[in-house]
C-alpha cells in the first residue's frame, strides 16, 4: 500500500474513532492514528485543519479566526422571532434541573416538554458554532431540535460517566454534523462529477485533434480509464456541449 493510501486509511479510521468520541479529539489521537506515516508539526496542522472543516474538534488547537460573516435575511427573519420565543420560553432553575432530568429519564413527557423549551438558547448557541457551512442556521436548529428529541428519549440508556446536560449536548452537536456532512457530501458529489464533465470535455477536445475525427465512447473509456457506462452518463450530462462519434466503434 503506498504513502497516500495509508493515509486515507488512517484518517478514514481517525474520523470513525472521533465520531465515538462525539467529534473531539485530542491532538495526541491524532498522532496516534498517523504515526507510522511519520508527519512533522507543519503536516499534522493541515491535518488538524482537515478534521475541523469536518466538524471534527482537535482540543487545544488554534485556528485563524474567520471573518464573521453575515446573516442571509431570512436567516435574520427567523432569528428574530426565535430569540423573542426564547424569551416567552419556560426556564429551569439550576436547582431544580436534576429532579427534570430524572423525570425526563423515567419518559415523563411534561418534562420532555419543558426541557425542550429549557435548551432552546443552548440550541442557538451551537448552530451558531456550525453557521455558514452550507446549511441555513433554521435548519441546524431544526436538526438540532431533533438531535435534543432523541436525546431526551434515551436519557435512560446513557453511559453511567456522562451526566445528563454532556448527553443531550452531544446528541444536539452529532445531530447538526451529521446535517452538514450529508449537505456536504452532496456538494462534493456535483464538484465530482464537474470535474469529470471537464476532464471529459478536455479528452475530447484532445483526442478529436489527435486523430483527426471524432473519437468513440469506447475510445473514451480506454483513454480515460473508465467503464464505458460511467462515459455514456457523462456524455448524456453534458448533452450536446460535446461532441464524440456516437457510433462506439472507431473506424477500421
Amino acid at each position: 500500500m503506498d504513502e497516500q493510501s495509508r493515509f486515507r486509511t488512517a484518517l478514514a479510521a481517525l474520523s470513525a474513532y472521533a465520531e465515538q468520541k462525539d467529534g473531539k479529539l485530542t491532538k495526541e489521537d491524532v498522532r496516534e492514528y498517523l504515526k507510522d506515516l511519520e508527519f512533522d508539526e507543519g503536516q499534522l496542522q493541515l491535518v488538524y485543519e482537515f478534521l475541523a472543516s469536518r466538524h471534527i474538534l482537535v482540543e487545544g488547537l488554534e485556528l485563524p479566526k474567520a471573518k464573521a460573516q453575515p446573516y442571509l435575511e431570512e436567516e435574520e427573519a427567523f432569528l428574530r422571532q426565535y430569540r423573542k420565543d426564547m424569551k416567552a420560553a419556560r426556564h429551569v432553575a439550576e436547582t431544580e434541573l436534576a429532579n427534570v432530568f430524572a423525570r425526563a429519564a423515567e419518559g415523563d413527557v411534561s418534562a420532555h416538554h419543558l426541557l425542550a423549551e429549557h435548551y432552546m438558547g443552548k440550541i442557538l448557541a451551537i448552530a451558531e458554532d456550525f453557521a455558514h457551512r452550507g446549511l441555513l442556521i433554521q435548519d441546524l436548529i431544526q436538526e438540532g431540535n431533533l438531535g435534543l428529541l432523541l436525546g431526551l428519549r434515551t436519557l435512560d440508556r446513557k453511559r453511567e460517566e456522562i451526566g445528563y446536560e454532556a448527553w443531550l449536548e452531544q446528541e444536539i452537536r452529532r445531530a447538526m454534523r451529521a446535517a452538514l456532512d450529508v449537505q456536504e457530501g452532496n456538494r462534493s458529489l456535483g464538484e465530482e462529477v464537474v470535474e469529470k464533465l471537464n476532464k471529459l470535455a478536455d479528452s475530447i477536445t484532445e483526442l478529436n485533434e489527435d486523430l483527426g475525427r471524432q473519437v468513440t465512447p469506447d475510445e473514451l473509456s480506454f483513454y480515460l480509464d473508465m467503464p464505458l457506462e460511467e462515459i455514456e452518463r457523462l456524455l448524456k450530462i453534458a448533452g450536446e456541449d460535446v461532441e464524440t462519434d456516437p457510433s462506439g466503434t472507431a473506424p477500421k
